[in-house]
Formats: structure tokens, C-alpha cells, sequence
């Protein structure tokens, strides 16, 4: 699928100019690549734990839909150093208040025990701050290491 785009580099190619955002063939290694990496690694390790909800609410939602809402809304644009221009309201609306409604979505579906409302503003907050800092294009990589990283911290700060 990714052959043209990604190991000729043509950036004409259909599978380039429909799968990436930017248009770039390199585009279409770095997120979905890096998106199915920990989607398997959640797969075969996390399976139905509150962990994995978490962590794909906070990729599947709140980042998915953090560029549209910047593209459409954003009106506040930043740029930390090392990473790539966000707006403010991708990053509030579209990774935090998505991480924040994915994360009961999915924890309800996969019945899992629902977290208490604070714990999971926290992870909505560190993926948002994550995906707003990261470097590049590995948010997608990022975020779940600084997820995966503060469970316990968070947990811990802010008992049940």
C-alpha cells in the first residue's frame, strides 16, 4: 500500500495525496506507522485495561481530530521549540476535552470500571501538553510513553 509513497517517494502518488495530511510521502510512515506500532503493543500487553483506553482515546480521538479542529477553529497559534505549529484549540478542544470523552466512551464499551472524573482530566491534560511539545511527528509515540509513564504518578497524586 505505502510502496510508491513512501519508498519511491512520489508525492503525485494517490495513496499519498489521499492518506497523508501534509501531502508528504514521508507523512504516511511516521503516523501510521508509529500508530499501528502501539496499537499492537496495546494489543498483545494492555488488552482491555483501563491503560489501553486511556491511551487510545488520547491517539485515536483527541489527536485525530486536534488537526481539524485546528484547521477549522484555531485561531491561537504556538510552536514549542523542536515541534511543529499547533493551535490552541486543537490542543484544548481536539486532544484534551477528546482524550477526556474518548477515554469514558471506551472504557464503557470494553466494560471496563470507569475512572473518576479528575484522574482522567489529568491524562486528558498530559496528552494534550505532550502532543502540543512533542518533537516533529512523534506525538504519536510520545504520548503513550508519558501516559504508560504517569499512571502511577497520577494514581498516586490524585487518590480514588
Amino acid at each position: 500500500m505505502y510502496r510508491q509513497g513512501a519508498i519511491l517517494k512520489d508525492p503525485e502518488d494517490l495513496e499519498v495525496l489521499t492518506l497523508s495530511r501534509t501531502s508528504s510521502p514521508s507523512d504516511l510512515l511516521f503516523g501510521s506507522l508509529q500508530f499501528a506500532a502501539v496499537l499492537v503493543w496495546l494489543g498483545l500487553y494492555q488488552f482491555r485495561t483501563a491503560e489501553a483506553a486511556i491511551i487510545i482515546a488520547a491517539l485515536g480521538v483527541g489527536d485525530g481530530i486536534a488537526p481539524m479542529v485546528g484547521h477549522w477553529y484555531g485561531r491561537h497559534d504556538y510552536q514549542m521549540p523542536l515541534a511543529s505549529q499547533k493551535t490552541m484549540e486543537g490542543s484544548v478542544v481536539g486532544v484534551f476535552l477528546g482524550t477526556v470523552v474518548g477515554c469514558y466512551l471506551y472504557m464503557y464499551l470494553l466494560g471496563i470500571p470507569l475512572l473518576p472524573l479528575r484522574i482522567v482530566l489529568a491524562y486528558g491534560g498530559i496528552a494534550a501538553v505532550v502532543e502540543g511539545t512533542a518533537p516533529g511527528n512523534l506525538d504519536n509515540l510520545t504520548v503513550p510513553i508519558a501516559i504508560h509513564f504517569s499512571l502511577d504518578k497520577v494514581q498516586e497524586w490524585l487518590p480514588a
